[in-house]
């Protein structure tokens, strides 16, 4: 055979070989991160060997070819030998070597003639840049690096075929050859900023860690209510005046502990008799420390607040709980009713103690979401929690009422498995009880890495969707409403067991895709059966994130006609007329 033909087979086989390992690395990246570990590992070995032959047919670029190579080879064999590498230590690796390589192919291109350095520079460039995604990505997962490996892998393949042989590099590239391999080239470097871009981003938009303000002293100085210090959020909304505070509440074991959250006070003088407090819960936002809502600015917080101008017209105090475990250092009970019922209640005990509120004791709740459930359940616990408030009424929007229902229709898509995987986790902290008997194994490190991370706006939410891909592929083995203690922890946090002694309007959009209307519905309907006063509304074209904001005039609308003695007539009634 011909040194030509020679140099064709060579790289049809190499081609071939790492096409098939690229394609096999980003077809199976929910394997075990071990196994996905060595599939990485054996392309990039092959990888390096590629290196190392071209250097053995190129004068000028040997010595770099053959570092490249050594480079890559050294960290195929270290991974394929690794016993238990982990994802982010894997991400290192893999981030380094392409940084690493990256560099090299640009020192490489700068030292070839004027004519021949766009495509290795082009090449390199791309290095670095899937080196930063790699690296830099604030939620590796095994599918990134499965896409970063192995689109590297296959861009190699193509740039080989395209030189035609070994060796071809080494010339001034010409004709169609050269002009596909540019038009590669720019088109790997255009995907490379994307993805280093869109890491980048997602990693500025997650929060940073609560600092010491959050942070719970050793002796707590009072009973649940007690603030244990504040500090004035500005700048905030025109017209009212907001405090972040820390203060006593009660934790998952009966035990006093920390939560946070704000104090938004009205100008002017307050009325005789005191302003009535609002007690906001907000829906879900996360279940890690750093995801609390009053470490936003006010300026971005505040607005976000559904209601929150008709509330302060109306002369509402309004206390927004972060809920324990958000911010300060207790630990999370989402979608725990207690807890963050709790929360709330204990944050409108801080408002109508701190000085300049004017705050009275006559009280409301409203919440969207998780919040809504939590409304619900502050309304159900306050005479017994706090007897000496008193509560006006209690308003929800698209609440999670049915948790059961709620994670039947919606575990399985990205949203869905995203508040499983809260649920999940923070559960077993707060109840602590095992995941491994609902969860499959290797879906719990998935969960893990989700509860770091906050859902407060679109960039974020971004952030958790190769998580959440994840866990449509494995998730739970068991579901948990078939299974105790979960059968027993969802009925506990289901609302609607007792009554609430004030009147309840639940407000709920008709294209609600989380919180089913048809689930809504028979939820109102037992509660009504069982007695609850509530007057149910629902929005037409309205569907989940937007039920507060639409709902939240009328709300304000509809306390202040209890404020002024003359609520509106109920959709249902109680049939003693109580409620």
């Amino acid at each position: 055979m011909s040194g030509a033909g020679s140099d064709r087979l060579v790289t049809y086989w190499f081609s071939a070989g790492l096409i098939v390992v690229g394609v096999a690395v980003m077809l199976r990246p929910f394997d075990e991160v071990s196994a996905v570990a060595r599939l990485i590992g054996s392309g990039l070995l092959l990888l390096g060997v590629d290196f190392c032959v071209r250097a053995t047919s190129s004068e000028r670029s040997r010595a770099i070819f053959f570092v490249n190579g050594a480079t890559w080879a050294g960290i195929g064999v270290g991974t394929i030998v690794w016993p238990d590498p982990t994802v982010r230590a894997l991400a290192v690796a893999v981030g380094v070597g392409l940084g690493f390589t990256g560099v090299l192919e640009i020192i490489d291109a700068i030292g070839r003639s004027r004519g021949g350095r766009l495509i290795p520079m082009l090449g390199g460039a791309t290095s670095m840049l899937f080196g930063v995604t790699a690296l830099a990505w604030p939620t590796v997962t095994t599918l990134v690096l499965s896409l970063v490996t192995g689109g590297r892998l296959i861009v190699a393949a193509a740039a080989r075929l395209l030189r035609g042989r070994t060796g071809r590099s080494e010339q001034v590239a010409s004709g169609p050859r050269s002009a596909a391999r540019t038009v590669l080239g720019v088109l790997g470097l255009i995907v490379a900023i994307a993805t280093a871009g869109l890491s980048i981003a997602i990693n500025r938009a997650q929060p940073d860690d609560p600092g010491a303000f959050y942070a719970t002293p050793e002796v707590l100085p009072g009973p649940p209510g007690t603030v244990i210090r504040s500090q004035v959020v500005s700048p905030f909304l025109d017209g009212a005046v907001a405090r972040r505070v820390l203060y006593v509440t009660t934790g998952n074991d009966g035990r006093p502990t920390t939560s946070s959250g704000l104090v938004i006070v009205p100008e002017g003088p307050a009325p005789e008799g005191g302003r009535p407090v609002m007690a906001f819960t907000h829906g879900t936002v996360g279940i890690a420390r750093r995801c609390s809502l009053s470490l936003l600015p006010g300026d971005v917080y505040g607005p976000s607040i559904p209601g929150l101008r008709e509330f302060l017209d109306a002369g509402f105090v309004v206390a927004a709980t972060d809920y324990a475990g958000l911010g300060s250092d207790a630990t999370t009970g989402y979608l725990v009713g207690t807890s963050q019922a709790y929360s709330a209640l204990d944050n409108v005990r801080a408002a109508i103690s701190m000085p300049d509120t004017g705050a009275g004791p006559r009280f409301a709740t409203f919440g969207e979401s998780q919040g809504g459930q939590a409304a619900l359940f502050t309304g159900q616990l306050a005479d017994a929690y706090a007897p000496e408030l008193d509560l006006v009424g209690v308003a929800a929007a698209a609440p999670a009422t049915n948790l059961t229902a709620l994670f039947q229709e919606n575990v399985g898509t990205t949203f869905g498995d995203v508040l499983a995987a809260y649920a999940l986790a923070s559960w077993r902290d707060y109840y602590g009880v095992a995941l491994d008997d609902i969860v499959d194994d290797q879906a719990i490190p998935v969960i893990d890495r989700i509860a770091e991370q906050c859902i407060q706006n679109e960039q974020q939410m971004l952030a958790v969707v190769p998580e959440a891909e994840l866990l449509k592929i494995r998730f739970l083995e068991t579901p948990p409403w078939d299974v105790e203690p979960w059968t027993t922890i969802l009925a506990e946090n289901t609302p609607g067991a007792t009554n609430i002694d004030a009147p309840v309007l639940i407000a709920q959009g008709s294209v609600d895709p989380l919180v089913l209307p048809l689930v809504q519905q028979a939820f109102v309907d037992s509660w009504c059966a069982n007695g609850q006063n509530v007057d149910y509304r629902i929005y037409d074209g309205v569907g989940h994130l937007d039920a507060g904001l639409a709902s939240a005039p009328d709300v304000a609308d509809w306390l202040q006609q209890l404020l002024d003695g003359s609520p509106p007539e109920p959709s249902c009634n109680a049939p003693d007329g109580s409620g």
